[in-house]
């Protein structure tokens, strides 16, 4: 018995390496590729099986890792010449989520190394639009000046096939420095925006659609960072975040879900500080047993650029980096943005990890690769057709333009200010250091368009086809306090119809490795803008920052306009258009506006509940009432809700029963206006502390005419409602339409199981 065991695992083998050198042969025969993984018109897994058995250990530990690329931007240890595999970045691009990334990376402006680009708006600029069908056009022309450039640009700096994406961890804290590069603090918002930008990116026709058009990725979006780096930046690469399951269930994991089920990612970056003791880059739980194991993410993971040696280093949480490398491939770290998995060959030989953890992370980029055409034969990518003249054209520029128009969040108007009336105006005066500032304009990781326009710039433009002058100088420094300006921006201003304060942060506030203590106004703008406050004149103020300021002066004198508008890309123009009223505010709020910091937690404590509360979500409102709530925003345009929420059914016996919630309005004018109608919910009798109190439920913006009117119909069902399985059933919802706090219809759901 024992010599037939032994002569079968003898023979077994040897049977087998026979038939696939025959199958291999009969392969050959036929096909024009010199290896099955070349040929297109197999099945990824055959291709996949195929390219796997032909690479050597050595050579799979080396495809694991990136670290300076050759003059076209692809990492050379990622080519295998013997088997005429060309080179590849696991991501080239630093910020596809603003622009193609054509060369300038963090804080540059004016370094252009492959061409001019379109550059749209900063992370919560993006958000801030409300409108996902808008974000999705935007994603399709990122992608396709990413293309573009790919295939038409000589001596490119980078492979545009792949990219740092956007930046979806919730702003939980106002002051973290990474804030503007988000989209907000809520999760529903997060997730619908994400999703919209990523399926234009990675080349889905339509939004709606849940295959790709041309069976491969246009370009690969990696999204950042799984799944706790939400502040505090300074000092990120030791910090350790503690966060119970339960937020982590109902507030940091959420919206990665939610790309997976709608199939909108493919790379995911791992994160930076440590959760919960375990650095992000080595965390199992995270990436292996919820990406893998309850999620069946397919895709791969790949490092930031720093982290994997701190797991060793600043969080000694091995005592070698060997040990580092490898427990981080085994965790579910698949690749690593940086050098360090080179050590992988070490760590093999000695026992830290074994070929089989090699072979499964591998595998999962490979993949990625075949899914990218990255082994496909060269010109058969349907996207290299795209011409170089869609990069920073006109189209593209309207496109940017449109964004940055629409996320300018309107917060007050006291005495219709705004628009200018042009009959009543023949002097502007434009006064602030963010008004001719390009830097406010780019903030970090941003392309380098043909032209920025400045708010001045676009002021300027509208004025002369009215035959308005337009006076400015920079009044206050956004850096130290000094007046030595003032006395000639009061001049300005007084001898002066209207008044335009442009102020704010820039990218030395709020950025990598830098967060804010307060909310205020930073340097002399405040004091310039309350003395300029006592002229009595008609006066408008724009905040551009990427996350909230608050000055709860200026709201309650109730004096002047007030705008927020993000990091804004290169269209200031459009900021111009909407003060002259040719567009009208649409944007609302991404985040919450706090009265001051003491409203907010210490910012190295991540829970979400504890009083009084953190985001829309979880705030107190008579605790800690904000100055401005989630989802707020004003318009030139009135719009009026002339019907009853309707809920129907309004009483169920069966949480899968289709609801409708229906709500009419009409714009009451006197403008052509959007208006984005949201759906808000809450479980008014639910006693579980560790979920929200109210929360987004779906959203849409709407385009009206002058007095036209409409019905807004939402759909859903109970049992998709975030964490309703936890909540009173049977029990009541209540849901209303207008912001996380301003309710402007309102209506009930009785869930009853014996009625």
């Amino acid at each position: 018995m024992k010599w037939t065991i032994a002569t079968l695992f003898f023979i077994l083998p040897i049977i087998y390496i026979t038939f696939y050198m025959y199958e291999y042969h009969k392969y050959l025969c036929k096909s024009n590729y010199d290896y099955p993984f070349q040929d297109p018109t197999l099945p990824i897994d055959t291709r996949l099986d195929n390219l796997m058995s032909l690479l050597t250990p050595e050579e799979k530990i080396d495809m694991l890792w990136m670290d300076g690329a050759t003059p076209d931007g692809e990492s050379p240890n990622l080519a295998v010449p013997r088997l005429n595999i060309r080179g590849y970045s696991w991501m080239g691009q630093g910020y596809v989520y603003r622009s193609a990334s054509n060369g300038c990376n963090i804080n540059c402006f004016s370094s252009v190394i492959d061409g001019n680009v379109s550059v749209l708006p900063q992370g919560t600029g993006i958000a801030s639009t409300w409108n996902k069908n808008l974000i999705f056009q935007s994603g399709i022309m990122v992608s396709d000046e990413s293309m573009a450039i790919h295939y038409n640009y000589k001596n490119r700096s980078v492979d545009y096939k792949t990219g740092a994406s956007s930046v979806i961890n919730i702003a939980r804290d106002p002051r973290w420095g990474r804030v503007p590069e988000t989209y907000g603090e809520c999760p529903i918002l997060t997730g619908e925006i994400a999703v919209a930008f990523n399926k234009g990116i990675m080349g889905y026709a339509q939004l709606e659609d849940t295959q790709l058009e041309y069976g491969i990725y246009k370009v690969t979006p990696i999204m950042r960072h799984f799944i706790d780096y939400d502040g505090p930046d300074n000092g990120r690469f030791s910090f350790n975040a503690i966060i119970s399951d339960a937020d982590l269930r109902t507030t940091y994991l959420p919206v990665w879900k939610k790309l997976i089920d709608e199939k909108a990612i493919v790379g995911i970056m791992s994160g930076i500080s440590a959760v919960n003791g375990i650095p992000s880059a080595a965390n199992k739980y995270l990436l292996n047993d919820v990406l893998r194991n309850e999620w069946n993410f397919t895709g791969y993971v790949i490092s930031d650029c720093d982290p994997v040696g701190d797991i060793q280093r600043s969080f000694h949480y091995t005592a070698t980096l060997e040990q580092a490398v490898a427990i981080s491939v085994a965790s579910g770290n698949d690749i690593n943005c940086g050098p360090e998995f080179k050590l992988l060959h070490e760590a093999i030989a000695h026992g830290f990890v074994n070929l089989d953890i090699i072979n499964s992370a591998i595998s999962r980029g490979l993949r990625s690769r075949f899914l990218s055409g990255n082994f496909d034969p060269i010109g058969s990518d349907p996207y290299s057709s795209i011409p170089y003249s869609v990069v920073d054209s006109l189209e593209h520029k309207l496109l940017t333009k449109q964004v940055a128009s629409e996320s300018i969040v309107l917060l007050q108007n006291p005495k219709e200010i705004l628009p200018f009336d042009i009959t009543k105006i023949k002097q502007i005066a434009v006064i602030g250091p963010s008004s001719d500032d390009i830097s406010v304009q780019a903030h970090t990781y941003h392309g380098t368009p043909s032209k920025w326009i400045t708010t001045l710039d676009g002021i300027q433009s509208m004025a002369l086809k009215y035959n308005v002058s337009v006076v400015h100088t920079w009044g206050a420094s956004r850096r130290n306090t000094s007046d030595e300006d003032f006395t000639h921006a009061l001049a300005l201003s007084d001898e002066s119809d209207i008044i335009l304060f442009v102020g704010g942060l820039d990218e030395s506030f709020e950025e990598e490795d830098t967060d804010r203590n307060t909310l205020e106004l930073p340097g002399g703008q405040f004091e310039l803008i309350r003395l300029i406050m006592e002229l009595n004149k008609p006066f408008a103020i724009l905040i551009i920052s990427g996350s909230p300021i608050s000055e709860p002066f200026i709201v309650s004198e109730n004096q002047a306009a007030l705008l927020w508008i993000s990091y804004f890309g290169q269209s200031g123009d459009a900021i111009a258009e909407m003060l002259f009223g040719l567009t009208v505010p649409s944007g609302c709020l991404p985040f919450t506006i706090p009265m001051d910091t003491s409203q907010i937690l210490p910012i190295d404590d991540y829970s979400m509940n504890k009083s009084p509360g953190r985001t829309y979500r979880y705030l107190d409102y008579n605790k800690a009432p904000p100055l401005f709530p989630f989802g707020f925003g004003l318009s030139y345009s009135k719009f009026t809700f002339y019907s009853k929420l309707i809920i129907f059914p309004n009483k169920i016996n069966n949480l899968d029963i289709d609801i409708t919630a229906n709500i009419s309005i009409i714009n009451e004018g006197p403008f052509r206006a959007q208006f984005v109608v949201q759906l808000y919910y809450e479980f008014p009798n639910s006693t579980v502390i560790e979920l929200p109190i109210r929360e987004l439920l779906q959203f849409t913006k709407i385009t009206l005419e002058n007095n036209e009117q409409t019905t807004i119909s939402f759909t859903f069902r109970v049992r998709n409602i975030p964490n309703s399985n936890r909540q009173q059933t049977p029990g009541i919802i209540t849901f209303w339409i207008g912001n996380s706090r301003d309710r402007y219809a309102q209506a009930t759901l009785v869930i009853d199981f014996d009625s």
